[in-house]
């Protein structure tokens, strides 16, 4: 199988990270002149918190903060510089600031007290990890984009599947193609999770039928554990 094969290659390249989640995602439930192959996506606690760490500094410095760096901290390779100011510029700008120093300190104390709140409200988010963060976004994950096999394969994947929702209807091929991943799903975790330190949550991701998939690819004990509320939500419907 593609998808456990993939998947279990970057678990092995990476015994250090602790990954808990593997998704497959990329499919349209829309109908179209295709049904593309989904893509593998995996995301590990370590690259999660880096990845946050990361945005959060890319948004203070396109505020116009100066950041201490750490000595072991490496820009990204496609990082932009945000400073809004022209490298010949800098010592310029400076300068005229001579004369101004009252007020200055006046705007600097509000762009602080700004960043400040604008930090909080940054980790008050990072705190939120409910099924719509982006610790369940696969596309927001380093490992995001997999695809699971040459490009020539997915075309004729592609192109037998449009033949067969021509010939079956959209609504049953696309329902049959949708069973046929959340097996998959269910299978990684039976496969990969004695390889885990922490329990791998392993599902399919569509905007459509989000939680509805997310039901059907976990354990009652995993949805009880990380995602309460969507637990919540259907008692709740059920009860009224």
């Amino acid at each position: 199988m593609s998808a456990l094969r993939h998947a279990a290659e970057i678990l092995e390249q990476h015994p250090t990270q602790d990954f808990y989640a593997i998704a497959l995602h990329g499919v349209s439930s829309e109908e179209s002149e295709s049904i593309d192959m989904p893509l593998l996506a995996l995301n590990s606690i370590q690259a999660l918190e880096r990845d946050r760490l990361t945005e959060t500094r890319e948004l203070l410095v396109a505020r116009g903060e100066d950041l201490d760096e750490d000595e072991e901290y490496e820009d990204r390779a496609d990082a932009d510089d945000y400073s809004g100011v022209e490298p010949g510029d800098r010592e310029t700008e400076d300068d005229s600031t001579d004369g101004h120093g009252a007020e200055d300190e006046d705007h600097d104390g509000q762009d602080l007290d700004d960043v400040l709140q604008a930090l909080e409200a940054d980790l008050e988010a990072d705190d939120d990890d409910g099924f719509y963060s982006d610790k369940w976004e696969p596309t927001e994950w380093h490992w995001s984009s997999i695809g699971l096999v040459e490009e020539v394969a997915a075309e004729i994947w592609s192109d037998a599947l449009a033949t067969q929702a021509q010939r079956e209807g959209w609504s049953e091929t696309i329902r049959a193609y949708y069973r046929t991943m959340v097996r998959v799903a269910i299978g990684l975790r039976d496969a990969l999770n004695e390889r885990t330190k922490l329990d791998l949550v392993t599902y399919v991701a569509d905007d459509d039928h989000a939680e509805t998939l997310l039901k059907l690819c976990l354990t009652p004990e995993q949805l009880s554990e990380h995602f309460p509320d969507i637990v919540q939500d259907q008692t709740l419907s059920e009860t009224s």
